[in-house]
């Protein structure tokens, strides 16, 4: 039986663990990054190595700069780029695709695979027949030592996996459910997109720390960050994304609910259950306005909830907020920049055919 090959697209700590933990398993992995300087240094190395509460190495066969080289031959693509860069890689990815491939965005973020969808048929009119797929979150906990060496800080035992549409989900889990046991299939994108409250946590906080951003001034990000006020701000705007949800007809946890399921915690305000999570304890903020906590989860994160709940007549002065102050301070336009409705393939749908275009 043929064995898998896989092209890695993104080669910080989360691709370079993926590659690691492939290439030991014995799959082929060709493993991607647009930044030259970052592959002429792995492949150097040419071994990567995963230490922490997991331990792998795995010399992948060939690490590139090149696109066009890591997509030949592949049958499963892993998107492990920051989700900002998804339809970059989209329109890169669109002449290389052939039948029966399947494209997994590792996570997805709010709407990735139906941006990824939406140009690879609407924008590019790609005929490759191919399944497209999303993570809730990454897969490793890890971050990067330096470049070839990747620190495992936890293992996640459940992570939720969707396709797009679902009914390409059994075959998404007959074939990467073996490799990767920690995919958990859920009933669909809704699932793994919009019920994380995960930004919902970093744009707020790190734009009402701005003057410590502003002076070079590095601080407990969770527990010094945010304040009682800062956390009743972060709540607020979870009450957008929970009516939002509702109005697609999706039930979800508030982020509230959330982290105590995650970490086993009983507080029932966020201010006080942020300051009894351990885990959270030490992670230190943004130093600059181009941090993933801003840029990444406005766009991906904020906007397209904002966008989708405008077209469902839900309000959202609070995230409209922010992405006006944060457009502003980083001197872009995020609302332009970001995932819309229309970018996802959802302008002027009713939740209905949302609905009916997810399943």
């Amino acid at each position: 039986m043929k064995k898998l090959r896989f092209a890695v697209l993104g080669a910080g700590a989360g691709g370079q663990t993926m590659a690691a933990f492939l290439t030991e398993k014995g799959y082929p992995v060709r493993l991607y990054d647009h930044n030259p300087t970052r592959i002429q240094q792995l492949q150097t190395l040419k071994t990567i190595r995963a230490t922490g509460k997991w331990t792998c190495q795995g010399t992948p066969e060939q690490i590139t700069d090149s696109l066009p080289q890591a997509l030949d031959g592949a049958d499963i693509i892993l998107v492990v780029t920051t989700t900002d860069a998804h339809s970059t890689i989209a329109r890169q990815c669109a002449p290389y695709l052939r039948d029966g491939q399947i494209i997994l965005l590792n996570p997805g973020h709010v709407g990735g695979a139906l941006e990824v969808r939406h140009i690879l048929l609407e924008e590019r009119a790609c005929s490759a027949r191919v399944i497209i797929a999303e993570t809730g979150d990454l897969m490793f906990a890890c971050r990067m030592v330096q470049e070839g060496e990747i620190f495992q800080s936890g293992i996640k035992q459940h992570v939720a996996v969707a396709a797009l549409p679902a009914s390409d989900t059994p075959r998404l889990m007959e074939v990467l459910g073996p490799i990767f046991p920690s995919l958990h299939p859920v009933g669909s994108i809704l699932e793994t997109g919009f019920e994380g409250g995960g930004a919902m946590l970093h744009p707020i906080p790190s734009l009402m720390n701005l003057n410590r951003m502003d002076r070079a001034q590095d601080y407990d990000y969770y527990i010094d960050g945010i304040t009682p006020s800062i956390a009743r701000l972060v709540s607020a705007c979870d009450c957008e994304r929970l009516a939002v949800c509702r109005a697609l007809g999706l039930e979800v946890s508030s982020l509230v609910v959330s982290l105590q399921k995650t970490y086993g915690l009983e507080q029932t305000e966020l201010y006080d259950l942020l300051q009894h999570n351990a885990a959270y304890r030490g992670l230190k903020s943004p130093m600059n306005l181009e941090h993933r906590f801003i840029i990444e989860d406005l766009l991906c994160g904020i906007v397209p909830l904002a966008s989708i709940g405008a077209e469902l007549g839900v309000e959202t002065p609070i995230m409209n907020a922010f992405i006006e102050i944060g457009s502003v301070v980083c001197g872009r336009d995020f609302r332009a920049q970001g995932r819309t409705a229309e970018k996802l393939g959802l302008s002027r749908k009713t939740p209905e055919q949302i609905q009916a275009l997810i399943r």
